[in-house]
């Protein structure tokens, strides 16, 4: 059941608003700490391809967002390519006028701006697996309270410089390596008019026990699911159904790209998506939180 708007009469409810939130907070790492300087970039790319489709996840089974032809320009979302070879971009869609993100294929695209710098996100083949990862600690303390809506200034007055800059259109992407729950990550926060409108957390660690993911993956869903509500939507995607029978195999599973999960839910003013999908041995576990009332939100 999902949780139940207050009407100012409920302490229950007050109590419930303040969980939720703390939930988030706690999963999106939303408390500033000193971060290190490094370059800007801005950089803008244009599709070489007949056509070019934009999809939600990473993944070429994803569903496509839109189709784009040959000389379309879409903007760099993120510094960090993903699983070796797709970017994420911001584009307006010539079907609702929206700007919208996904991904597209590297091939497909060639760079319009000469500091284009990418970050490969998937670990290098030398790079040791992790046998034993920590858990996912969701009972620490809470973090400071985060509102949508912070300015530029005061993200940067607390963070410092970032990873990297993007400013893609109406939208800018501030970047940081952190160590969040015990995990190293990268931190994105999006602006829109040098506002706070979502943060995007990308996990970096490589587990060589690909079922830790998906632990993982449950961990933080049950624990959203008990503090904010029911997910608007709770989706494991089988390439062949015959795989998930084999409980013990659902990581190999995973990272071959025979399944993906993901989940969304909406509370209040925030929209909240988890995302986990996997191909050739590597996997891409994504948390991405927005404020619905943004004139352009990241990807909802």
């Amino acid at each position: 059941m999902r949780m139940p708007r207050s009407h100012g009469n409920s302490g229950r409810a007050g109590r419930a608003a303040r969980s939720a939130a703390v939930a988030l907070l706690l999963l999106l790492g939303l408390a500033f700490l000193p971060g290190p300087a490094r370059a800007e970039t801005t950089v803008r790319l244009q599709i070489t391809a007949d056509k070019a489709a934009i999809y939600l996840e990473p993944d070429s089974r994803s569903p496509v967002l839109e189709t784009l032809s040959q000389g379309a320009i879409v903007r760099l979302s993120s510094a960090i390519k993903f699983r070796t070879n797709w970017f994420y971009v911001i584009f307006v869609s010539s079907r609702s006028g929206r700007t919208l993100a996904g991904y597209v294929f590297d091939g497909f695209v060639r760079k319009l701006d000469s500091t284009l710098r990418v970050v490969n996100l998937t670990p290098g083949e030398g790079e040791i697996e992790i046998v034993d990862p920590k858990e996912i600690d969701l009972t620490g303390e809470p973090m400071p309270k985060m509102e949508w809506g912070k300015t530029k200034t005061g993200i940067l007055r607390a963070e410092g410089r970032p990873l990297a800059r993007e400013v893609t259109g109406d939208l800018e992407l501030l970047s940081y390596n952190r160590n969040l729950l015990g995990k190293k990550c990268l931190l994105a926060y999006v602006l829109n008019d040098e506002k706070l409108v979502a943060v995007r957390l990308h996990l970096l660690e490589k587990y060589a026990d690909k079922n830790r993911y998906i632990a993982d993956y449950k961990k933080i869903r049950d624990f959203l699911n008990e503090k904010v509500g029911e997910p608007r939507y709770d989706n494991v995607v089988w390439r062949d159904q015959a795989d998930a029978e084999k409980t013990e195999d659902w990581g190999r599973a995973l990272s071959s790209g025979g399944v993906s999960l993901s989940s969304e839910w909406v509370f209040r003013s925030t929209g909240l998506r988890l995302s986990l999908t996997g191909k050739n041995n590597e996997v891409l576990f994504v948390a991405e939180a927005n404020s619905i009332k943004a004139k352009i939100p990241a990807s909802f």
